[in-house]
């Protein structure tokens, strides 16, 4: 008697499934999705986020500039006041980081290398309800070494709440709520960061089984030098931008990251339902 054929239904790649989880879950918690360009500016990517045009902190920002088109189209009165927050703090209680803005950079195109990117456009919008809790899933690019747990594209789960009055107490219970939901993860850290474009900062950390402690993603409170020049005046912003791709191996029970992106049919026929 011949075996009969295995016959495979139908179903969602395992990643993007649980990409959809992740963004059923935040709606759920009263979040609204936002987006932006995978083609970015160096205006929002960066410069808008108050990073330095020189500074060293770009260095993991390492970005694929983009030949066409190179240059995209920034309202000027945006970058008006992105720059006078730059050169001298403008009315943010700053002093800026007292160097030449570069208006011509600020306008070249690269590869998203961030997801706080939509953030600022949020910011920046016009339509920011406050209070207001905002998310997105974003595709962004860096260019880096491929190993377990990097690489070069990736997705990260950003997002921020406004509100009058937020502390630092709020994000912690924020991370802390995120590494439960989404990695199932029992132990973790908090612990101090830097990021140009928050103060205080935060990463957040969880131990995976077999690849002990992996960095999940950064977080803090947004600067008056990031809020005031996009929005018009400073309200307290909790922000994070997590590796989605790090929580999805610990919810999916992976050792390297290029598993969530197989082509390996018989691999992804045979991989477990979540």
């Amino acid at each position: 008697i011949r075996d009969s054929p295995k016959i495979f239904g139908g179903k969602k790649q395992w990643y993007r499934r649980f990409l959809d989880g992740v963004r059923q879950k935040l709606v759920g918690l009263g979040f609204e999705e936002m987006s932006g360009p995978i083609v970015e500016s160096d205006f929002w990517d960066m410069d808008a986020l108050f990073m330095p045009q020189f500074h060293s902190a770009r260095d993991i920002h390492d970005a694929y500039y983009v030949k066409r088109p190179k240059f995209a189209d920034i309202p000027s009165s945006l970058i008006k006041k992105v720059k006078a927050a730059h050169e001298s703090g403008a009315n943010t209680g700053s002093i800026g980081w007292r160097y030449s803005f570069d208006v011509e950079q600020t306008k070249r195109c690269l590869l998203r290398t961030q997801g706080t990117a939509c953030s600022a456009r949020m910011i920046g919008s016009g339509k920011l309800e406050i209070p207001g809790k905002y998310f997105g899933i974003t595709r962004s690019f860096r260019y880096d070494v491929i190993d377990a747990t990097h690489l070069p594209d990736f997705y990260q789960t950003e997002g921020f709440v406004v509100e009058e009055g937020l502390s630092l107490r709020h994000l912690i219970g924020l991370l802390r709520m995120f590494a439960k939901e989404f990695a199932d993860a029992d132990e973790i850290r908090i612990v101090p960061g830097y990021f140009p474009f928050t103060e205080p900062s935060a990463e957040l950390f969880a131990k995976h089984s077999k690849l002990g402690w992996v960095e999940l993603g950064g977080a803090g409170i947004f600067r008056p030098e990031v809020v005031k020049p996009l929005l018009g005046k400073h309200v307290s912003i909790i922000a994070w931008g997590m590796g989605i791709d790090r929580i999805g191996m610990f919810k999916l029970g992976l050792t390297d990251i290029r598993q969530l992106f197989s082509h390996d049919l018989t691999f992804l026929r045979e991989e477990r339902l979540v």
